[in-house]
């Protein structure tokens, strides 16, 4: 807590350090954002994973608080809590990902060196498909980008860098556009009618280690239910570690590192590994009812214009295969977040009624690919 009281309070001396006239965010301070972001962090709350005891916990807590202040449901059935469907997916321990050439063999071990799921709601996918190299995975025509060249890649099993191509005039530059996250990665495959896709790990680009992905290779997967059961999803989707690649060009007879610059520049051509992936991943499935919270301050003078404040309220829950300390209470991702949305609507409920309606949002299931706002919008 140290560490969230300090970056705290650095954004409450900077607000302080405005000219006078802050308005809303005037009642806002240091020590009521942290006390919030200490109930939301605690123990108790068991890493707010969607579909848990924490789950419960949250909810109720943010209705709570919400109520308190004396804002009214947001949701257009009349109350605080729009429930969202997902499915839970978990893998059963498996074998690992085998990298065939020839007679050439080579095993990655899941947890270590990968993690690969489906979001197929079935009870089983096999995966058995060429390796090809395809740069960022982007396809950008307003960049003048495109990564597959017209490449057949149908049933093949992509490698993707993570974020978005690096330069100062393409993209967004330092700051990630869409076509950098692992969701439109995934997205892009699906279209183009991969069998897998691998996004290559890094902690620079990525923007945190490996153990955030890797920790727990089995750990419940949560999608939106769908008419399809996710079936035009590719069949594997995952992660997989920077040494891990290297060794795969190696076995390949290319250099990671030389790839990894030509997918730098627009005329970057796919490159066909010449080898085959082939992995099965059995699911245990569970329907799951998670839900965002909704709470609205009606404006003064155009209420049927809407101002919308919104943060994920879950974060990863609890992995009882660790010893000690078995709880991710995610005090910066995403309690801090949700505090704040808190103390906004808190400080607008002290400073009078805003002219245009305010909806506060709390949203579920950020951590598995903004399902949560997904559904709701």
């Amino acid at each position: 807590m140290i560490f969230s009281r300090a970056l705290i309070g650095a954004l409450i001396l900077s607000s302080a350090c405005q000219p006078s006239g802050l308005g809303v965010a005037g009642g806002i301070t240091a020590d009521s954002l942290l006390a919030r972001i200490q109930v939301l962090a605690s123990d108790e709350f068991e890493g707010r994973a969607p579909g848990s005891v924490g789950e419960a916990r949250t909810v109720t807590y943010l209705t709570d608080q919400f109520q308190q202040l004396g804002l009214a449901p947001g949701n257009p059935d009349g109350t605080f809590v729009q429930a969202v469907p997902l499915v839970g997916i978990t893998p059963q321990e498996s074998g690992g990902l085998d990298i065939v050439r020839g007679d050439e063999k080579l095993m990655l071990t899941p947890g270590a060196d990968y993690v690969a799921h489906t979001k197929r709601v079935v009870e089983e996918v096999e995966l058995d498909g060429e390796l090809v190299f395809v740069g960022y995975g982007a396809v950008a025509p307003e960049y003048a980008w495109d990564d597959f060249k017209g490449v057949d890649v149908n049933g093949k099993v992509l490698l993707m860098l993570v974020n978005d191509p690096p330069g100062p005039e393409i993209f967004g530059g330092r700051a990630m556009t869409y076509y950098g996250r692992w969701t439109y990665k995934f997205e892009i495959a699906a279209a183009r009618g991969a069998a897998g896709v691998l996004v290559i790990h890094e902690t620079g680009p990525a923007g945190y280690p490996w153990e955030v992905i890797g920790s727990n290779p089995y750990g419940e997967q949560f999608d939106l239910v769908t008419e399809d059961r996710n079936m035009g999803r590719a069949q594997i989707e995952g992660w997989i570690q920077r040494p891990a690649v290297a060794r795969l060009f190696r076995m390949a007879g290319f250099d990671f590192e030389e790839a990894k610059r030509a997918a730098t520049q627009r005329d970057f051509q796919p490159i066909a590994l010449g080898l085959t992936a082939r992995t099965t991943v059995v699911n245990k499935l569970r329907m799951v009812n998670s839900h965002n919270v909704v709470a609205r301050l009606e404006g003064t003078e155009a209420p049927d214009e809407t101002i919308i404040f919104v943060a994920h309220w879950d974060h990863l829950g609890a992995d009882t295969s660790l010893l000690g300390d078995q709880i991710f209470n995610g005090a910066k991702d995403n309690a801090s977040g949700t505090a704040g949305l808190l103390e906004i609507a808190s400080a607008f409920t002290r400073t009078g009624l805003p002219g245009r309606s305010v909806l506060f949002l709390a949203v579920t299931a950020e951590e598995q690919g903004l399902l949560g706002s997904r559904y709701y919008t």
